[in-house]
């Protein structure tokens, strides 16, 4: 199956099945606020689950390990977390209805299946410049590539226009620009050292004037060396 067929398939059979049959996706990078767990959980126990989680049939994690699950979710993470909630609080049965897909044959495609499943959630700058990036890479990776540019070809993707794309792309890349410059340290200079040279000796004058004004005259030859020291260092 090619990359390109394999993140426009169509959803499998529909099967109702246990939470715990179900292992969340670690390669999903969403966050999950509680608040709209929270909503979805209220609206999923007054009119029941609306639309299905997507998963594929595995019996095995990502490591290879049996970990007593049978499908990895695609899609519907917060619907799945939603029920968890419900479940643990005795207000649900503890099922949820997935559609089932053919397992991804690469991680890639695994990754495409999943933003594909997120196009709708409000997100961040830097979600979106991620997104960009991961959609490029199964761009290329394509044997047989979609008619029109690339970045229409992600837009349509993400849900906004390929200019849009373009906008996100150097903003981010933009700002990550300038932070590097300013990261990184200006060489010292003479001038530099002049000019420290002069703030320690102001230092040292006003700590001259406060001995004085204390009484502690026995320190003050001291102080006038190191002044007259940086004095030199500073006219040479």
């Amino acid at each position: 199956m090619s990359l390109l067929s394999s993140v426009t398939r169509d959803l499998g059979m529909t099967q109702r099945v246990s939470v715990a049959d179900v292992r969340l996706n670690d390669m999903n990078f969403y966050d999950y606020q509680d608040n709209v767990i929270d909503s979805l959980a209220s609206s999923i126990s007054e009119n029941g689950q609306m639309e299905n989680a997507i998963a594929y049939a595995s019996e095995v994690d990502r490591n290879g390990e049996i970990d007593g699950c049978k499908y990895t979710l695609l899609g519907g993470h917060t619907r799945y977390l939603a029920i968890c909630k419900l479940h643990e609080s005795g207000l649900g049965d503890g099922y949820i209805n997935i559609s089932i897909v053919e397992k991804p044959t690469n991680e890639l495609m695994e990754l495409g299946l999943i933003m594909s499943n997120n196009v709708q959630r409000k997100k961040s700058q830097e979600v979106r410049y991620y997104e960009i990036q991961q959609w490029s890479k199964i761009y290329e990776e394509m044997e047989e590539r979609p008619s029109g540019t690339k970045r229409d070809w992600i837009g349509s993707k993400i849900g906004m226009s390929g200019r849009g794309v373009d906008k996100i792309i150097k903003k981010v890349e933009s700002q990550s620009n300038n932070m590097e410059s300013h990261s990184v340290a200006r060489e010292l200079t003479l001038s530099d050292v002049i000019k420290r040279l002069k703030t320690n000796k102001k230092a040292l004058e006003k700590t001259f004037t406060m001995l004085e004004a204390c009484g502690c005259e026995y320190m003050s030859s001291d102080i006038i060396n190191a002044i007259e020291i940086l004095d030199n260092l500073i006219r040479d």
